[in-house]
């Protein structure tokens, strides 16, 4: 069976959601039984790695061992430096760490999937440099067949397929599912 995930990696929060083409999408819950998961990661001096609401509420405590808001040096050279641990990250290294936790929120049997195919969202204002650092990213959370979505293009096409079988015919449906095929790969 052949699954879709649609990623949302954004600033502050990501949130992750599978489609199996036959029931409705599903948002997968972070183990703390939220929707989202805020995009912050915590490093201790150990260099024991925290991720979600544990990492962001230590933002305000502990700045120089926190990473926020990584998601807007995308695609430049700056870099994250966890002072404690002596660790340094890259904005594509974090987004990478998140979108691993992501996934990780996914049954087994999805994540295994050979014929998965993932979308993962971007601002309409990401330039082609962040939209590579993106593809990066998802690379270096061994997430592959990854196609990126504008924000706005995924909201357009979510309210098409919510309201599709009373606005368009079957053939429009169709046609459609090729389109988003066609993006997907």
């Amino acid at each position: 069976m052949k699954n879709y995930i649609g990623i949302d990696l954004g600033t502050t929060n990501s949130a992750i959601c599978s489609y199996d083409g036959m029931n409705k999408p599903r948002v997968w819950k972070s183990p703390e039984q939220n929707d989202v998961t805020s995009s912050a990661i915590y490093i201790n001096k150990r260099g024991n790695r925290f991720y979600g609401y544990r990492a962001y509420s230590r933002a305000a405590i502990d700045a120089d061992n926190t990473a926020i808001l990584f998601k807007r040096y995308m695609g430049t050279s700056y870099k994250f430096d966890f002072k404690d641990s002596g660790i340094s990250l890259s904005p594509e290294e974090c987004s990478a760490e998140i979108l691993k936790i992501l996934f990780g929120y996914l049954p087994e049997e999805i994540r295994k999937d050979p014929e998965i195919a993932t979308v993962i969202t971007v601002p309409a204002a990401f330039n082609q440099v962040k939209k590579e650092a993106t593809l990066e990213a998802a690379k270096m959370a061994g997430i592959g067949r990854v196609a990126l979505m504008q924000e706005p293009v995924a909201a357009v096409m979510s309210v098409m397929r919510s309201y599709g079988s009373k606005s368009f015919d079957s053939t429009a449906d169709m046609e459609e599912e090729r389109r988003l095929e066609k993006l997907i790969y």
